[in-house]
């Protein structure tokens, strides 16, 4: 028996924002039909404080995909030199369930989350909606900024972090792009004047006050993935249309367990055309993406195709 071995730059040799947001879609359709499956995530820790391990897994139904992935945090990696977020994604054979493929998922996991806001930003935002702000100044804010300019031209983008050197720094990252990014230091400011908004932290309490935010403003929040993690004010998901990547998931683990409002619309039905999305240019939207197992299978998936089409999948026996 054999399995393939992908590396993170046997990725980065194939990956691209287009790829993930072609998998992804399929997969948030799968997840919001029939057929395709999630299994229960599993979230453990390490040794180091605040360390995690997060086990999510599923199978993915049309193309008979079926595997895991584990994704890791280990805070104090940074100062080892090495990342703090850890992605590894296992493909299992669908007719056997032994391993097919191994996948070194860092680079990935960052598409991926990225194409999903780009996807949520793309049906709900308002068609004029011009002013960006990113809240977060992490390695995963900067996928996000670049899938969001792939999908609309803003006007401008602001970037808010708790720390100006970093926010900074970031700016400087994204001076490529077509429009002007700038770091502000005045939150209140930036969230008043943008009708599009993604938070992506690690925090666990609001991040700001639901008055704030104005009406006819679009909010992706890609932070929280596990109980007790929070960017929103919880009056504010009371106001809000709810969308999300996998509701029940939303509501175990993400944003959403901050929810009192349970009507919540998998965004997959919107991108079919089943479910509506904004229903007025004055209502306020949230997209939460608390990440699921079919993304990661169906990004993978498209990887190992295309390193088997250039034939430069590395096979080892197991």
């Amino acid at each position: 028996m054999d399995i393939a071995l992908i590396s993170a730059a046997d990725v980065l040799r194939h990956a691209t924002r287009d790829l993930a947001k072609q998998a992804i879609r399929e997969a948030l359709i799968a997840v919001a039909g029939e057929g395709s499956v999630l299994f229960p995530v599993s979230i453990g820790a390490g040794a180091p404080t605040e360390s995690m391990v997060a086990v999510k897994s599923g199978f993915l139904q049309g193309l008979d995909l079926v595997g895991l992935k584990v994704g890791t945090y280990w805070p104090k990696n940074e100062a080892l030199g090495l990342p703090n977020h850890g992605s590894t994604t296992l493909l299992l054979e669908p007719a056997t369930g032994l391993p097919r493929a191994l996948v070194n998922a860092g680079a990935l996991n960052g598409l991926r989350t990225a194409a999903a806001n780009a996807l949520a930003t793309e049906v709900l935002a308002r068609v004029d909606a011009s002013n960006l702000l990113i809240v977060g100044t992490g390695h995963q804010a900067e996928y996000e900024l670049r899938a969001l300019a792939d999908v609309r031209t803003f006007e401008r983008a602001l970037v808010w972090g708790r720390s100006p050197a970093k926010a900074a720094d970031f700016v400087k990252r994204a001076s490529d792009l077509p429009f002007p990014v700038r770091a502000t230091e005045d939150l209140e400011s930036a969230v008043r004047s943008s009708d599009v908004i993604t938070t992506v932290t690690t925090s666990c309490a609001p991040l700001f006050p639901a008055d704030w935010v104005q009406p006819g403003t679009h909010i992706s929040a890609m932070g929280a993935d596990k109980c007790g993690k929070q960017e929103l004010d919880s009056r504010l998901l009371s106001q809000a249309q709810l969308f999300a990547d996998y509701p029940a998931q939303s509501i175990e683990i993400g944003e959403l367990q901050h929810s009192a409002n349970s009507k919540i619309t998998a965004l997959g039905q919107v991108l079919t055309d089943k479910q509506t999305g904004r229903a007025s240019d004055k209502a306020i939207t949230v997209f939460d993406s608390s990440g699921i197992a079919l993304q990661d299978i169906a990004v993978a998936n498209r990887i190992y195709e295309a390193l088997e089409a250039a034939g430069e999948l590395k096979r080892f026996s197991f």
